[in-house]
């Protein structure tokens, strides 16, 4: 197992060259990617695997003008994108697949989901809006503290399942990170969100491959479209 200094974008070259490696005994890769940048260079140099590159739902943003702290603030990478997006006068940046991404991704057959995110939908509401934390809250909560991008790998193979770009059951390659990038690489056993407890046929961490020594919660100013 690989474990970098610090979490961020810097690691996105190495995760994807231990996914290359590990990739000959699995048929399928499973890709957060917000805006399909991280999921085509996996793509590009990972050949002949069923890619799958996993997306925010609708109405999700980063609030520029809130990033005072969190990963926008410690990761330098990161603090390099807010400054740009500052400069250019953004406020809020929606958090999706750019046209041009999208177009390269389905020209190398990459599946794309977009849908609820298993630990980030009616749970995000009932805290923000009713002020009340859930049992999925707990569950994400304890999961970041393995990295943050362990959840995100759960919560991308749980929606590739749930949408049929996977079958259940099956071992495959997650990679994910903190916000932008990647920094996070796990062989998982897949199942649909239904299924995320059952006693044989639920989701398994199979392997941890990479992680950042240092994991940091998620930018807690991101929000959905009001």
């Amino acid at each position: 197992m690989r474990v970098f200094e610090r979490p961020g974008p810097i690691n996105t070259e190495e995760v994807i060259e231990i996914a290359k490696t590990a990739s000959t005994k699995y048929e399928y890769l499973v890709i957060a990617s917000i805006t399909g940048h991280s999921a085509l260079k996996a793509a590009d140099r990972i050949r002949n695997k069923r890619v799958i590159c996993v997306t925010c739902p609708q109405g999700m943003n980063w609030e520029v003008d809130k990033m005072a702290e969190g990963p926008f603030a410690d990761i330098p990478e990161l603090a390099q994108i807010k400054s740009a997006w500052v400069e250019q006068g953004l406020t809020r940046v929606p958090m999706g697949i750019t046209p041009a991404n999208g177009q390269k991704l389905r020209s190398l057959e990459v599946a794309i989901i977009q849908g609820t995110i298993p630990f980030f939908g009616p749970s995000f509401s009932i805290r923000v809006h009713l002020h009340q934390i859930t049992e999925l809250d707990l569950m994400a909560k304890t999961l970041e503290l393995i990295s943050t991008g362990t959840l995100v790998c759960l919560e991308c193979v749980l929606m590739a399942v749930d949408a049929g770009a996977i079958p259940e059951g099956q071992e495959v390659l997650a990679l994910a990170g903190t916000e932008r990038g990647l920094d996070t690489a796990w062989v998982i056993r897949s199942s649909a969100s239904a299924n995320l407890f059952h006693p044989t046929r639920g989701v398994r961490f199979v392997e941890l491959l990479a992680k950042p020594a240092i994991s940091l919660p998620p930018d807690p100013n991101i929000e959905y479209l009001r």
